[in-house]
């Protein structure tokens, strides 16, 4: 059940406040996805975040509560319900809380409600950490683990690893790839992030161009309106590229867990080592605020002591600065 303004007008804040949270959820995800043109993966993770909410409540003999009943208290009750009961990090608390606080403020946005039930609810702070990447030469030991001569599967295995390292594309980004959003002629891919058509163009290194020349003459039956697609001539999956990425890292002797965004991370780091600004990085990124790129400007011990001796410390000084290096590390 959905109320516009008329309605609102017409039955009072009592009226309105019957309306069960379940279709308010509902038309909650319909406004991200049409009206604020978020794309279909933000939708279904908000939906996912407010999932866990519901059965929250369902765990408690509250499955048919009305807006009206979502207090503070309810809330704070399920903000300890996520951090001591489910024992979520706070990377976790922090975005499935933001999801509620979301939807609340489309609730008062939309005279559902008159006052905001999550408004001072508390979001735990994550403390910022420098993004997981590979090195350089874990990177090529990933790449020399595909046997690409195989089959049609593991050249667009190998193409699918090294177009994540040579674009930084996200993994989303990756699966839905058309076939003409790589111009060989032009020298770049077209990035289409969002329901919207909203694009990023990011050129093509020669090493991915080479190696998607050769896909495309040798896995022509893997490719069809998408880039990648299966033998049934379907897009390949997120889930797939986490499989697959995992089984070739176990077999090139990577012993950390290595993920689809720790080869977009190691992009970006690689980049930045290599005196790429800032700006032009987060371009590449698709980043839409400087915010987001600036945490790959946090570096290790090892290039702050390169930084520090470009300034000509002494001996001494030096000693006294890095002694206690080996024991951080």
């Amino acid at each position: 059940m959905c109320y516009n303004i008329l309605e609102i007008v017409a039955y009072g804040w009592q009226g309105v406040m019957r309306v069960l949270l379940k279709e308010a959820i509902g038309e909650f995800l319909t406004y991200l996805l049409v009206e604020l043109n978020r794309s279909r993966a933000t939708c279904e993770g908000y939906e996912k975040d407010l999932h866990i909410f519901t059965a929250y409540l369902e765990s408690g003999g509250r499955e048919n509560i009305t807006l009206e009943e979502l207090t503070p208290e309810l809330l704070s009750g399920y903000l300890r319900h996520l951090t001591r009961e489910r024992g979520n990090q706070a990377n976790t608390v922090r975005r499935r809380i933001t999801a509620l606080k979301s939807f609340c403020a489309f609730l008062v946005e939309n005279a559902y409600l008159e006052h905001n039930p999550a408004a001072n609810l508390p979001r735990p702070r994550i403390p910022q950490k420098q993004p997981r990447h590979l090195q350089q030469a874990e990177v090529e030991k990933l790449f020399a683990a595909v046997p690409e001569d195989e089959s049609p599967a593991k050249l667009r295995d190998k193409t699918v690893l090294m177009f994540m390292y040579y674009s930084g594309v996200r993994v989303s980004e990756l699966v839905n790839m058309r076939r003409e959003d790589a111009d060989l002629n032009g020298g770049f891919i077209r990035v289409v992030r969002g329901k919207g058509g909203r694009f990023r163009k990011v050129p093509l290194h020669g090493r991915l161009q080479s190696q998607l020349e050769k896909y495309l003459s040798g896995a022509p039956e893997l490719v069809g309106d998408h880039l990648f697609c299966n033998r049934q001539g379907c897009p390949i999956s997120t889930d797939y590229v986490h499989h697959m990425l995992g089984e070739y890292a176990e077999k090139a002797g990577i012993a950390k867990k290595v993920t689809p965004h720790m080869l977009r991370h190691s992009f970006a780091t690689h980049l930045y080592r290599e005196e790429v600004d800032i700006n032009t990085l987060g371009k590449l990124l698709g980043h839409a605020g400087i915010r987001t790129t600036a945490v790959y400007t946090h570096t290790d011990l090892k290039h702050l002591r390169a930084a520090v001796n470009l300034l000509h410390t002494p001996v001494k000084l030096e000693k006294e600065l890095f002694i206690t290096e080996e024991q951080h590390e």
